[in-house]
């Protein structure tokens, strides 16, 4: 297994002024891939201080990734760090020059002398020349979204991949280029697939597949909570890809003999996505009444191209005059039993069938907090409301945390009461 450090770069991060989301992306990433991530590390704009860096991880890990400071800017030094890592030359790449200047006049702008600036005793540069630079020998990577390229090299064994700070040119320049070069590298298949669980704990799929997560087992298995859903992610390394399939196969098969309908879909696969292909697979279209979700519960349907075949309506009725004005629902329900309650949930599902037409209706009531909890109705209880081909029931729901945490959690467990349902529909 190929061992990880990954070091991202910038005053900004440890001045704590941005969030190093470019570590949580690659660490995810290069885990799915067979990796290991050794260690996250964040050092500012010195180069002495990326240097020692860049040197102790080359003893101990395989694979070195570094993000920022390859940029136009006088805080922009990585090249310099690596250069002095390598104890290689810094030259000028022509293609990679022309690059640069290709995009700042795409934007409008000429490159001109003055923006001369100095690299540690280097020729006086222009911005332009300077993210032209390279180790001698490196390998470079284009960049499809602004000026810098990025490029490796090796310090000492290990592979050393440098790339720009600024997350949509990273995650393009990785996807792109970067990962597609490392596993062209390996000398192994490696498959890594997921199985996405939703409405039981991470501490009861731990116990259930304690005997899957053995160490040195292949494939290797883990865990990953996320969102309220728990992924079970699998990692086979084999001979060739056949092997590979099989190995995740026969994992996948007890992983389903096990969780049964809790298993909403694998890899990518979203909630609202697997909800979509049941729409599709029955026939049935949805409309959603929202109170406490505002609206969350059909934002993330509509994150799924070609929902709108099946998604008629999202009403987000908050007020109680709303909800009996819009939705039918009954002003005595609402005096008897509050808008927090099963009985209007129900009121509010039916009430947008009738008003669209759809088969399926979704809705959502409650108390997000942080205020208006009672000892009955508690801050992060929810009622969500099916009606499925004139059937309708209601579930009471209570999360934790705060208004945000409590709103996505009851979308998506109303997603999921839905998928369940559509199961169950013959």
């Amino acid at each position: 297994m190929t061992h990880v450090t990954i070091i991202s770069t910038g005053e900004e991060l440890v001045t704590g002024r941005a969030v190093d989301t470019n570590a949580s992306f690659l660490a995810s990433r290069l885990t799915a891939h067979g990796y290991e991530v050794r260690r996250l590390t964040c050092v500012g704009d010195d180069p002495e201080s990326l240097e020692r860096e860049l040197v102790r991880s080359a003893d101990d890990s395989e694979l070195i990734v570094v993000t920022g400071g390859l940029g136009p800017t006088a805080d922009d030094r990585t090249r310099v760090a690596i250069a002095r890592a390598t104890g290689a030359e810094l030259v000028l790449d022509e293609d990679s020059l022309e690059h640069v200047r290709r995009v700042i006049e795409s934007y409008g702008h000429k490159i001109t002398e003055s923006h001369a600036r100095r690299f540690d005793g280097l020729t006086a540069l222009s911005k332009a020349e300077g993210q032209a630079l390279f180790p001698a020998g490196a390998e470079i990577y284009p960049n499809h979204c602004g000026t810098a390229r990025g490029f490796a090299c090796l310090i000492g064994k290990a592979k050393a991949v440098m790339m720009p700070g600024v997350p949509n040119e990273m995650i393009s320049m990785f996807n792109d280029s970067v990962l597609p070069s490392l596993l062209k590298d390996s000398t192994e298949t490696i498959l890594v697939r997921r199985a996405n669980l939703f409405g039981v704990p991470e501490s009861q799929v731990d116990d259930r597949i304690e005997d899957l997560m053995a160490n040195g087992r292949n494939p290797s298995v883990g865990l990953k909570a996320e969102g309220g859903a728990v992924g079970i992610c699998l990692y086979a390394r084999a001979s060739d890809m056949e092997e590979a399939e099989r190995l995740i196969a026969e994992d996948l098969r007890v992983i389903r003999d096990r969780f049964g309908d809790d298993v909403f879909g694998y890899d990518d696969t979203t909630l609202a996505a697997a909800v979509s292909g049941l729409l599709e697979q029955h026939g049935v279209r949805v409309a959603i009444a929202e109170s406490c979700t505002g609206g969350l519960i059909g934002s993330m349907l509509t994150e799924v191209p070609g929902i709108s075949r099946f998604f008629l309506l999202d009403v987000v009725a908050y007020s109680n005059e709303a909800k009996i004005r819009e939705l039918r629902v009954p002003a005595e329900e609402i005096e008897s039993f509050g808008a927090a309650s099963p009985q209007v949930a129900e009121s509010m599902a039916r009430g947008v069938c009738e008003m669209s037409g759809a088969e399926l209706g979704i809705s959502a009531t409650g108390i997000a907090g942080p205020n208006g909890g009672t000892p009955e109705k508690p801050v992060g209880m929810v009622c969500v409301g099916l009606s499925l081909d004139g059937r309708t029931t209601s579930h009471v729901l209570q999360f934790r945390g705060d208004r945000q945490r409590i709103r996505d959690r009851a979308a998506k467990s109303a997603l999921n009461l839905a998928r369940l349902a559509l199961l169950k529909r013959s």
